[in-house]
């Protein structure tokens, strides 16, 4: 997709999630851009700057490089109490998030 002359306002929310994501995990953008199948730091880095639009597959590779979810390369932390728990539930072990799945299922029923 070819590069936008201004930022995209969803695709730079999207963006700015990959490069908090990215410096979480302590790549530089060459080295997510290179192993990640994407294969430019220039298109990551427009990307990042909501300048182009990511198709799925994108994040896909994105997200597996970086060894979260697809789901986490859009959430948006800022977006109310549901985003927030989605970012929570990231730093959880998976043993932590099976009791909460369990719990939240149990309440669901309720």
């Amino acid at each position: 997709m070819p590069r936008r002359a201004s930022p995209d306002a969803l695709a730079l929310v999207v963006g700015q999630r990959i490069r908090a994501l990215r410096e979480e995990v302590g790549l530089t953008q060459e080295q997510l851009a290179y192993t990640s199948e994407l294969g430019s730091k220039g298109h990551l880095s427009n990307l990042e700057k909501g300048l182009a639009v990511p198709n799925v597959g994108t994040l896909r590779s994105l997200a597996n490089r970086l060894g979260v979810l697809l789901a986490d390369l859009v959430n948006d932390p800022g977006d109310g109490d549901r985003a927030k728990l989605i970012e929570l539930t990231r730093s959880l072990s998976p043993g932590a998030i099976r009791k909460l799945v369990k719990e939240l299922s149990a309440a669901k029923k309720k």
